[in-house]
C-alpha cells in the first residue's frame, strides 16, 4: 500500500471491465487516471473517458495509443491482440503492469516471462479475493484426497466471453495438478464427446457454460466413494474483479521488477 496517489493508465477502457475500472478509479480517494486507451476504431475517441462510465469529465480523454507517463501504473484488460505490444510498451517506458486479459498464448506467456526482469508485473486470469483463495483451497483438497477422489472444474460466464475454459478453470486445473504432482496438460479434459473411454483417475476434467449475464462462477468437485466435496466461488457484480486490479495496482508501487499474481498481493503462498 501507499500514501500517496496511485496514477493509472486503463487500456481496453471501452470494454465491460475497462468502464468498471473507470468508475472505480474516478470514485477512488487515492487513485488518479492518467490515461484511457482503446482500439483506433473504437466510438468516442477523443472524448472525456469519464463519459464512457456516465461520470463527470476527467480531463483525460481516449486515445488509441498507450503513452503512460512516469510514475503510473498501466492496468490493462484489452484484447489478447494487442498484450505484446502492451508489454513491449511498458518495458519501453519502465511502467509497472496489471494484466488482466484472458486467452492470451503461450509466446505472449514467455513475452511476460522475460518482461518481467525488467518491470513489476501482475499477470491473473482472475483478480477476486475470493478466487484467489478458492484456488489455494482447491490445491490444499486435491493433495490430502488424493487420487481416491475424482476431479471437476465447472464454470459459467456471460455469453460475450470469447474463451473457453475460462482462464481462471485452467489455473485452479494447474494448481490441482502441481499440488497433486501431475502434469495439467496431460491430465486435462476439456470435452466428454465420446461414450467410448471411460473417466480415468489421473484425468482433470473441465466444463464450460456460456449465456446470460454471469459475471462468472466456478466449482471444483472432488468426487469419492460415498461423499463428495464442492468449493464454489459466484461473482455477481464485475466490480469486485476492478477493485483486486486496483489493489493490485497499489502493491505493485515501488515492487522490484517481477511476474507476479495475486497470491503475491495477497501474501498467500504460490500453487502454481
Amino acid at each position: 500500500m501507499t500514501d500517496r496517489f496511485v496514477s493509472v493508465v486503463i487500456v481496453g477502457a471501452r470494454g465491460r471491465m475497462g468502464k468498471t475500472l473507470l468508475r472505480a478509479v474516478l470514485d477512488s480517494d487515492d487513485m488518479t487516471l492518467a490515461g484511457a486507451v482503446d482500439r483506433t476504431e473504437s466510438p468516442g475517441m477523443g472524448e472525456d473517458a469519464a463519459r464512457l462510465c456516465g461520470m463527470p469529465d476527467s480531463g483525460v480523454f481516449l486515445t488509441d495509443e498507450l503513452r503512460p507517463p512516469r510514475g503510473s501504473i498501466v492496468v490493462d484488460f484489452s484484447l489478447p491482440g494487442a498484450t505484446d505490444l502492451n508489454i513491449a510498451r511498458c518495458v519501453e517506458l519502465g511502467v509497472p503492469l496489471v494484466l488482466g486479459t484472458t486467452g492470451i498464448t503461450p509466446e505472449t506467456r514467455e513475452l511476460l516471462k522475460r518482461a518481467g526482469k525488467e518491470i513489476p508485473i501482475v499477470s491473473a486470469a482472475n483478480f477476486s479475493v475470493g478466487i484467489t483463495l478458492l484456488t489455494q483451497f482447491a490445491a490444499m483438497a486435491a493433495r490430502a484426497l488424493g487420487p481416491e477422489f475424482d476431479t471437476e472444474i465447472f464454470e459459467l460466464h456471460h455469453r460475450h466471453k470469447r474463451d473457453a475454459p475460462s482462464g481462471t478453470a485452467l489455473r485452479i486445473g494447474k494448481a490441482i495438478a502441481q499440488a497433486t504432482e501431475r502434469n495439467f496438460e496431460d491430465v486435462a479434459v476439456r470435452a466428454r464427446n465420446t461414450t467410448e473411454t471411460q473417466r480415468t483417475a489421473a484425468e482433470i476434467g473441465i466444463s464450460a457454460l456460456r449465456g446470460g449475464d454471469s459475471a462468472g462462477e466456478h466449482t471444483i468437485l472432488f468426487l469419492g466413494e460415498g461423499e463428495r466435496l464442492e468449493f464454489s466461488h459466484r461473482a455477481t457484480d464485475r466490480g469486485i474483479f476492478a477493485r483486486g486490479a486496483l489493489r493490485a495496482a497499489r502493491w505493485l508501487v515501488g515492487r522490484p521488477a517481477g511476474l507476479y499474481d495475486m497470491a503475491d498481493v495477497l501474501g498467500l503462498p504460490r500453487r502454481a
